[in-house]
């Protein structure tokens, strides 16, 4: 009786709690997804993949899928491009603004994402940049660059400089010592952080409303207005595909960081 009411036990059976009233909702929708009949009831009288055949038939579902998907990994790239570049600065150079780039890199994970989309609207109107797709991939590209710079710049602290100064040492030039040398050791940091970048995009709604038009609608933005409109199984179907995607990149993260 004492183990079981110990503060260790508590502690844990809290966190199993937590645990299931966090994900319980996530695991309805997608059982949801199977159910055979339009309006949704428990027990279900069986499982069905009409919602997802009528899916696969959807233009609009699948265009919004496709705008996600694109958007994700074009903002990855510019994210991993750009945050890499930026985590050299920050960990190899000694240049007076530093502390300044790197409370600047880290700002938008400290800014609304609606405060952080009202600004760039703003911007995109006092230049005359046009709202769409380039302007999602610039949004979501400075929303994700945070997560990439972490990533790469924990590696590069935790990297052996002295691996360089072996490879110098043995007549390698700059160029010959980073691609041989630093690169395939702070790649799977790089990667995992891209992978990270196209979570944060494809998950991204509270400033992608403000950028996005109705020929770039994305899934969040679909999955909500859908919710307005109409009750329509097929946003199970959506939805599930979207857990599926956000719980498996960053696991595919976590296996590219951890491989050296």
């Amino acid at each position: 009786m004492r183990s079981i009411f110990s503060g260790a036990a508590i502690l844990k059976w809290f966190t199993v709690a937590v645990y299931i009233f966090i994900f319980a909702p996530i695991l309805v929708v997608i059982l949801m997804s199977f159910h055979p009949d339009a309006i949704v009831s428990f027990p279900m009288p069986g499982f069905s993949l009409i919602w997802y055949k009528k899916f696969l038939t959807n233009f609009s579902l699948l265009n919004s899928l496709w705008i996600s998907l694109s958007l994700g990994v074009a903002s990855a790239l510019m994210a991993g491009i750009i945050g890499t570049l930026a985590a050299f600065a920050i960990v190899r150079s000694q240049f007076q603004i530093k502390a300044a780039l790197n409370a600047i890199t880290f700002a938008p994970m400290l800014i609304s994402g609606v405060v952080m989309g009202v600004a760039l609207l703003t911007l995109y109107d006092a230049i005359g940049f046009p709202r769409g797709f380039f302007g999602l991939v610039i949004g979501h590209t400075l929303f994700s660059l945070p997560y990439v710079v972490v990533v790469v710049s924990s590696r590069l602290a935790g990297f052996d400089r002295t691996l360089e100064e072996a490879a110098m040492n043995l007549g390698a030039d700059r160029w010959q010592t980073f691609k041989s040398v630093t690169f395939p050791n702070v790649a799977p940091a790089i990667v995992g952080g891209m992978l990270l970048a196209f979570t944060i995009s494809f998950d991204e709604f509270p400033a992608t409303q403000f950028l996005s038009t109705a020929f770039t609608a994305t899934v969040p933005i679909r999955i909500f207005s859908m919710i307005k409109t109409e009750l329509n199984p097929q946003i199970n179907v959506l939805a599930t595909i979207m857990v599926l995607i956000t719980i498996g990149i960053p696991l595919l993260a976590q296996y590219f960081m951890k491989k050296k």
